[in-house]
């Protein structure tokens, strides 16, 4: 439902849940000169405000309206950021009096939207000053995580546009140039130009809903936001060395793919990654771990709006090419054909109940996924159609060969060593020169590297 052009109510009624929830959802252009500005007005908006300045003061009020829970998140999503409000709080129905409790959780969003804590033309330095420090931690305690380190280097390698590949968080050098004032100004940008989206689900009165989010006299906006992103393929193999102190060495290797969000190999491309390692059945997992030993952990994710698979593994160093080798073999067999309809079948049953449990366990995580398909479709029809559009059980190795993208090359990989030698050492598709040259595809082999 559009209140004015770039704001939008979107309602999932049900009554099975003690709770109702809301989200209200800024989105806006992926950009590097704003992330971190708005990074922090989410710390600000579940911290304080004008009517309740200081956190202990905002706590407490949430906790009369009998433990309202509210927290703020950022997310990124191809070429859009997310700026998320969440609000959860107990159902109409469980108390003596009617709608007075989610009156009060709407008085709350029109107090943090447009009743900020702000002294004169800046947020309050102090508080600000607060969550400026609690961000700049958080993000360098992120990148002395190893796993969330080599993402973000498989990230540089892969990704032509610097962008897409940032974390959601921003950069720490981009959060210590952010002031109270420019927060402030962001804020101010987001309320004005963002594309807005309110997701209720629970019970609710919508009527009353839509009067009530009317008063706050939103004006239409007009940003036309692109979620996907697709960078050109390059058969130029990237490789990105480097030696820490690590309990283990990772292992991580990026793929390039051209299907892109709700064309007819997406679920398809879905199917594949769930037999290649998105469950403990899958191949990576039973192969590499448990049969053969190779890796701590292991497993495979896709991002569908950026054209990008993601295979990474926990591992000794002395293993590297040994994994290496088994991961293309893996690939290269789904890409034949060569699978059983038992692990098809199971693949299909662990995808939908994973989809059944996301939809029903955690419904707001469902809604906002809608916002950007079918607007209309419900919650069982989406379901249905998930199912539907797997491939069948009875497909024979053929049929469903032809499904699966055959155009999944390996793109860059980069490896995380477990070396006691600190020093840094980058080599730029050195010992994978011979790969460029002959083009790579799924049945290429790696020779180690002399530096690993």
């Amino acid at each position: 439902m559009e209140l004015v052009k770039g704001v939008n109510l979107h309602f999932l009624q049900s009554k099975k849940f003690k709770t109702n929830k809301i989200k209200v959802r800024f989105s806006s252009p992926l950009d590097e000169n704003t992330v971190a500005a708005r990074v922090l007005v989410a710390c600000m908006m579940e911290t304080a405000n004008q009517k309740y300045p200081t956190s202990q003061l905002f706590r407490e009020k949430l906790a009369s309206l009998y433990g309202v829970e509210l927290s703020t998140s950022v997310s990124k999503r191809g070429r859009v950021h997310y700026v998320d409000l969440n609000i959860s709080f107990v159902r109409d129905d469980f108390l003596s009096k009617k709608n007075v409790l989610t009156d009060e959780v709407l008085d709350i969003i029109e107090t943090i939207f447009f009743s900020p804590l702000v002294v004169e033309d800046h947020f309050d330095s102090d508080t600000f000053d607060v969550e400026k420090k609690n961000t700049i931690s958080d993000l360098e305690s992120e990148i002395e995580e190893p796993y969330y380190y080599a993402h973000g280097q498989l990230n540089q390698l892969f990704f032509e546009d610097e962008t897409i590949g940032m974390s959601r968080l921003g950069k720490v050098d981009l959060v210590r140039q952010e002031t109270a004032q420019s927060s402030l100004e962001q804020f101010h940008q987001m309320l004005q130009l963002d594309n807005i989206d309110f997701f209720f689900i629970g019970d609710f009165n919508e009527v009353a809903i839509v009067d009530r989010v009317n008063q706050f006299e939103f004006k239409p906006r007009d940003n036309n936001l692109s979620v996907t992103y697709q960078q050109p393929f390059t058969n130029v193999v990237r490789e990105k060395l480097e030696q820490k102190q690590n309990q283990q060495s990772i292992l991580e290797l990026g793929y390039h793919f051209s299907t892109q969000y709700g064309e007819s190999l997406h679920i398809p491309l879905v199917v594949l990654n769930g037999m290649l390692g998105a469950f403990s059945h899958s191949r990576l997992f039973q192969i590499i771990r448990e049969k053969e030993g190779l890796a701590y952990t292991i497993s495979s994710h896709f991002d569908i709006f950026t054209g990008f698979m993601r295979v990474f593994a926990g591992i000794d160093k002395e293993s590297r090419t040994k994994v290496m080798t088994l991961i293309m073999r893996q690939l290269n067999d789904l890409k034949r054909g060569k699978f059983t309809e038992s692990e098809l079948q199971l693949t299909k049953e662990m995808l939908v109940n994973t989809q059944a449990h996301i939809c029903f366990q955690t419904p707001h995580a469902y809604l906002p996924r809608r916002a950007h398909g079918n607007p209309q479709i419900s919650l069982s029809d989406y379901l249905l159609q998930s199912k539907s559009l797997l491939p069948p059980a009875s497909s024979h190795i053929r049929p469903v060969n032809s499904s699966v993208p055959t155009d999944i090359f390996c793109s860059l990989i980069t490896t995380v060593s477990n070396s006691c030698s600190s020093s840094l050492r980058i080599s730029s598709a050195i010992c994978f020169s011979d790969a460029a040259i002959r083009s790579p595809s799924l049945s290429q082999t790696y020779p180690s590297s002399s530096s690993s």
